[in-house]
């Protein structure tokens, strides 16, 4: 099927853009008789009414960023007359609205991704393949050849021949691409990793032994860490071998291994011309320079061979990589033929998905097994070649036994007296642990300063496998070490659980329902001069951190708590959307309930007390459909109203928003700066209970 020949509607967006007689939606989007995405629970986690992508038929207007104004010239811009959308539930997105939100999910994982209206080829027919899916009921299937091996330079580029951190990233990274898609389409979704280890590893002196070892512990690694919807195929699987994957073990795979590669090659397309290929088809070109680009610091060279000899020879075996890659690509075509093909290579995106592999600070991306995941201090994440990490600045950091990534040194991953763990939470957070489950360490000696640096730039930290947390008095007294603790009406702990309360204007806080996304303290109002106006006006007195014990857990997959990241809200904004130019939006929130407040004027990015950071303030429209208590509307006051689809879903885009499952005894701190949070709805059968203290 030709891209020519599939009728498309234009790219489509998260950022609808409404309008009333021709004229911008000055009203909530929330307020306006529309379809919304289905509110649906997707694993056990209530899904965003604004979370999911949202079409358009084009770019969104510019953000300019100027002050309101209700006039134009000497003429009044009339109030459109909106009638409320009322305790309804929203329609259910159509086959075609769901195909078009999977793709701008896809869209913004690909390597050369811009903004979501920027559909390559390649995208349009994924969205043609997501749809069909979609129409037969059909499970959405992804595949991608991918993780063959560590990179055979041993010396230079990684820590070693095993799986390590940043597979691990890179797995969660792919599994949350699949959940972003159900999460899209409410369809269960797959990708399908084909290892091409045995493709090429006998031309990189790699042995066929480092191939299954590598994939196995791979396979462990996926399991591990929860990607079920990550799959693994062997070549075995593909060439119509007498061998079941599932069924080798070590001895047979090296046993029949040759076989296989022959069975592989076999597939090389009648007549295919390697030099002809390179020379026109775009895609085999950047693949081929791509190649003998790797080729260069790949092959650990200590024969003193001359530069011009190393081309020469690294420009033989790209062309025979090319040849064997060009087989292995016709057989997986074959195996797989309805399924998403994606790609690890940078393409001109028109046959193939090319996207990022990992999160990674990189200007040029890299693949996880081509290097070493480094941790800075200041929450970032890149990847480098091993021998280029500076030893006097960072540390090797160990994971069962394995060098597994470098972490820059920090006084805050020292903690005197007790053995802990360090492990990073995907997309954002740290969880610390005892190394040794038998050593359980009471809160009291937790240094609740070096708690509070570490949540300023990598929040949210847990605290999991302590005693004595549950306390009241341990659990207040870490609260003053933390920082000056900020009583409310409450008084100093605000105890959060469902008090079975059917008023409506109570507070949903104490309810069993999913909240909207939003920073605490929005409605703890002060007054406050202006120092344009020199009137009093209301601002939030927002505490610094939230400080939380879980006294008792939901039930697995169930009551989750989501942390949305600033930083990575700034990190995958679309092109189009300046953070500095956000900085100049304003908004206004008309809340209803136990909150009863008109909040105007409310900055949509502020900065950071202590880093300078551009932070996100912003409360997700509530309509009253999705609540039994208080609702509330959203408005822009000097930009597009589409800028309220675009923030709701790169809020809980999975590779800013960390879904967290609590357990019981569980301590957590989180900068309430840097992180938005709301939560799903849990089942009163299991009671859930959370005690959050608030410090400055």
């Amino acid at each position: 099927m030709s891209v020519a020949s599939i009728q498309i509607q234009p790219p489509i967006s998260p950022h609808l853009y409404h309008t009333i007689g021709g004229q911008p939606n000055r009203f909530p989007s929330s307020s306006i008789r529309r379809e919304e995405p289905s509110s649906q629970p997707v694993n056990g986690v209530q899904q965003p009414v604004n979370g999911a992508p949202q079409p358009i038929n084009e770019a969104p207007p510019p953000i300019n960023g100027e002050p309101k104004s209700k006039e134009v010239g000497n003429v009044r811009d009339p109030e459109p007359t909106i009638k409320p959308l009322a305790l309804i539930s929203p329609p259910v997105k159509s086959i075609s609205e769901r195909a078009r939100a999977a793709a701008i999910v896809l869209n913004r994982y690909r390597i050369e991704y811009k903004n979501d209206w920027d559909f390559p080829e390649s995208i349009i027919y994924a969205q043609g393949q997501i749809q069909k899916a979609l129409e037969r009921e059909a499970t959405i299937e992804f595949v991608i050849p991918a993780f063959p091996f560590k990179s055979s330079n041993r010396s230079k580029k990684v820590l070693g021949p095993l799986p390590d951190e940043a597979e691990r990233l890179s797995l969660l990274h792919l599994n949350g691409l699949c959940l972003a898609i159900k999460d899209a389409t409410n369809s269960d979704t797959y990708l399908t990793i084909v290892s091409d280890g045995i493709t090429y590893n006998d031309i990189l002196g790699v042995s066929d032994q480092e191939v299954w070892r590598y994939g196995q512990q791979l396979r462990q690694m996926a399991q591990k860490n929860g990607c079920h919807h990550i799959r693994f195929s062997r070549i075995c699987d593909l060439v119509d071998a007498e061998d079941e994957s599932e069924k080798l073990d070590e001895t047979l795979y090296l046993e029949r291994v040759s076989e296989y590669r022959r069975l592989l090659e076999a597939n090389t397309p009648d007549g295919f011309d390697v030099l002809d290929a390179i020379s026109n088809d775009p895609d085999i070109s950047k693949t081929y320079k791509g190649y003998k680009k790797f080729l260069m610091s790949e092959r650990d060279d200590r024969n003193n061979r001359s530069r011009s000899q190393t081309e020469r020879e690294n420009s033989g075996i790209a062309k025979e990589m090319i040849v064997r890659g060009k087989a292995f690509a016709e057989t997986v075509k074959a195996k797989y033929p309805d399924f998403v093909r994606l790609s690890i290579h940078p393409s001109n995106d028109t046959n193939k998905v090319s996207i990022t592999m990992l999160p990674q600070d990189n200007e040029v991306v890299m693949t996880p097994w081509h290097g070493a995941v480094v941790r800075g201090a200041d929450g970032s994440v890149s990847m480098s070649h091993a021998i280029l990490v500076p030893a006097m600045t960072h540390d090797i950091v160990y994971v069962d036994g394995q060098p597994s990534y470098f972490r820059e040194r920090s006084d805050v991953f020292n903690w005197p007296a007790m053995d802990v763990t360090f492990e990073y939470l995907y997309p954002c957070g740290i969880m610390i642990k005892p190394a040794n489950p038998a050593s359980v360490y009471p809160l009291s000696m937790v240094d609740m300063q070096k708690i509070r640096k570490l949540a300023m730039t990598c929040s949210p930290i847990v605290l999991r496998g302590f005693s004595n947390t549950k306390d009241r008095r341990t659990f207040i007294a870490k609260a003053h070490d933390l920082g000056p603790v900020l009583p409310w009406k409450s008084g100093v702990i605000q105890e959060v659980k469902d008090e079975s309360n059917n008023d409506p204007q109570s507070n949903s806080v104490v309810s069993a329902e999913a909240m909207p996304m939003h920073y605490d303290g929005m409605f703890k109002i002060v007054m406050v001069r202006d120092e344009k106006t020199g009137k009093e006006k209301k601002v939030s007195d927002t505490p610094h951190f939230q400080y939380f014990v879980s006294q008792s857990a939901a039930q697995p997959g169930d009551g989750y708590t989501l942390f949305a990241s600033s930083d990575l809200f700034a990190r995958y904004l679309p092109q189009a959307y300046n953070i500095n130019k956000l900085e100049k939006i304003r908004w206004t929130c008309r809340s209803h309930g136990f909150f009863h407040h008109i909040m105007e004027d409310v900055p949509l990015v502020v900065r950071h007390p202590t880093r300078n950071s551009p932070c996100i303030r912003w409360h997700q429209p509530w309509p009253k459909w999705r609540t039994s208590y208080g609702f509330a509307d959203i408005s822009i006051d000097n930009g597009s109203q589409s800028l309220i689809p675009m923030v709701d879903s790169l809020l809980f885009d999975r590779r800013v928003c960390l879904r967290f499952s609590w357990q019981e005894g569980d301590v957590l701190v989180s900068d309430n700066f840097a992180m938005l949070h709301t939560r799903t709805s849990f089942s009163t059968e299991h009671p859930r209970e959370l005690w959050r203290i608030h410090t400055a």
